[in-house]
């Protein structure tokens, strides 16, 4: 197995809601780094599946990273965790001592996944970043390193424009032309047929039996982009909506830190907008529209490098 000397290790983690990416670098005395290894694990949100699930998910990643490096797993000089559902100092400080106990690391930081793509997208780790896989977030940060966000509430409470909440959209879409209280649409059909079902009211079931596996429901969202491009009107008004919600996400965020159209770059990332381009140029059309278009646009398909920049700057 190879030998790496643990001051010149770093590990770079983009936890999401779907799943988990660890990446495993060797840092030269230049700071320059190379990836040696990378590990995929399933979703590590605390939030959505709890820390002790999380947590497995997570430690399994780090262990296939170090086993694709062909190396055995030891501590690492630094560790930078981008973690879905950490936006707080609770969920932080819970993934910060995990990562103690574990003996991960020698240094640990642990930041949002927005905060990683922004520093994965970005060429200063400046601008906003714009996060939209089965839920959504944005963030951003200033020359002065002024931070601000917007979004990544959660399931219950936000995640607009995302996977999971254009699946439930659609569903109610369903269900409404179901009671005659909306109009026919392609989605009713497919989402049965998807789901296995035979009739409309075992949509009940299928979304209150399971909540806890929300990134299966936003699966769904991709019957509403076919049938968009089918010219279905009720799932290109879903889409509609979903682009309106992530441009006033960014929107919030480009605007509290006061920066202003064609100055400021933009790090997109998660399934939704990086695989659709459309909705992704909807969104930066719809930014256009508001005179906040963006100086320039990134999509960033491995935010864990980014965690393995603010890794790196930490071994400075």
């Amino acid at each position: 197995m190879t030998s790496l000397h643990s001051r010149q290790l770093v590990l770079g983690i983009d936890g999401g809601g779907s799943k988990t990416t660890a990446a495993l670098a060797v840092v030269s005395d230049d700071h320059e780094f190379h990836v040696v290894g990378r590990g995929t694990a399933g979703a590590s949100n605390l939030n959505a599946v709890g820390l002790e699930a999380a947590a497995i998910e997570l430690k399994l990643a780090i262990e296939r990273a170090f086993q694709s490096a062909g190396a055995k797993e030891h501590q690492a000089a630094v560790l930078c965790m981008g973690m879905s559902g950490a936006g707080r100092p609770t969920e932080q400080n819970a993934w910060a001592e995990w990562a103690v106990q574990n003996q991960i690391a020698d240094e640990v930081v642990v930041v949002t996944d927005a905060e990683t793509v922004l520093a994965a997208g970005t060429p200063q780790g400046t601008g906003v970043a714009l996060i939209a896989g089965t839920g959504s977030l944005a963030f951003g940060k200033d020359a002065t390193g002024t931070e601000v966000r917007a979004g990544g509430w959660g399931y219950l409470l936000g995640d607009e424009g995302g996977g999971y909440q254009l699946a439930i959209a659609a569903i109610k879409a369903v269900l409404k032309a179901v009671d005659g209280r909306g109009p026919e649409t392609l989605l009713q059909s497919r989402i049965l047929q998807a789901l296995g079902l035979t009739a409309s009211e075992e949509l009940i079931g299928y979304v209150y039996q399971d909540p806890g596996d929300r990134s299966e429901v936003a699966r769904l969202s991709r019957l509403v982009f076919a049938a968009a491009a089918e010219d279905d009107p009720v799932a290109r008004s879903i889409l509609e909506q979903g682009v309106n919600e992530l441009a006033e996400l960014v929107l919030a965020v480009a605007r509290r830190l006061h920066f202003k159209a064609d100055e400021y770059a933009l790090a997109l990332t998660g399934g939704i907008l990086l695989h659709q381009r459309d909705y992704r140029v909807s969104l930066l059309e719809r930014l256009a529209n508001e005179q906040l278009a963006p100086l320039a646009v990134e999509c960033v398909d491995d935010p864990s490098l980014g965690a393995i920049r603010i890794a790196v700057r930490l071994l400075g």
